[in-house]
């Protein structure tokens, strides 16, 4: 994993977090299949997750810096003066790590070990990134590195959001209304907020990864289409 060059220990940044919808119904399915007994070597479904989060980190970089890993989703920042002004450039690297997650994913589809078929699962999983921008400070914690601050608070608060029950099971890019001020994205996508008892409002801009890509979304989860209902399968935030 990338070591975080976070330079200054406070300053504006961009902070971005990309979370691997379907992490935790995906887990459960290999989990009843196999239990917990990996004796006959690790399920293939774990290796296709790390596989997958591997390729979001490569495909962040190099204008975000790993931060860490968080379960499902991969932390990353940068200094807010690397990324001003360079909204297109910033989704232009966006989109081709969905692209390149979408061929992995479809790689993966057949995957299968010698009895697990929920490993198969894989085509259900999907991506939503969060893109803000404001202070964060760096601080030294049980010798790790890491950010903190209301900006870093209000990113994670976000992925917990009603974006899909606008535009149902399909990988999203919301920006932030100050990070679309900062990059020149306030035309892009289509307005959207939310709204938390700790951070307040936040407006910001929804752009569609997978139409900016040219690809195919993952594929809703049977329950999700009995239901008509498009839940948040994640774990984080």
């Amino acid at each position: 994993m990338t070591t975080p060059a976070m330079g200054s220990t406070a300053g504006p940044r961009y902070l971005l977090l990309v979370d691997i919808s379907g992490y935790t119904a995906f887990l459960a399915g290999v989990e009843r299949t196999h239990g917990e007994d990996f004796s006959g070597g690790l399920p293939a479904g774990y290796r296709a997750l790390g596989e997958l989060l591997d390729g979001v980190v490569r495909g962040i970089a190099p204008e975000f810096d790993v931060v860490k890993l968080e379960g499902d989703a991969v932390f990353g920042a940068a200094p807010a003066a690397r990324l001003e002004g360079l909204g297109d450039a910033v989704v232009e690297r966006l989109v081709a790590m969905y692209a390149a997650f979408a061929r992995q994913r479809a790689s993966m589809r057949d995957l299968r070990d010698d009895k697990c078929v929920a490993c198969n699962s894989v085509r259900h999983l999907d991506l939503k990134a969060i893109l803000h921008r404001g202070l964060a400070v760096t601080q030294q914690v049980g010798g790790t590195e890491d950010l903190h601050g209301p900006a870093v608070n209000a990113a994670h608060r976000l992925l917990k959001n009603r974006i899909r029950d606008r535009i149902g099971y399909r990988p999203y890019l919301f920006v932030t209304a100050p990070a679309a001020a900062g990059l020149g994205l306030e035309g892009s996508g289509f307005e959207h907020d939310e709204s938390y008892p700790d951070v307040g409002r936040i407006d910001g801009r929804v752009l569609d990864l997978a139409e900016l890509a040219g690809v195919a979304p993952g594929v809703p989860p049977a329950a999700v289409i009995e239901s008509g209902t498009w839940p948040d399968l994640s774990i984080a935030g």
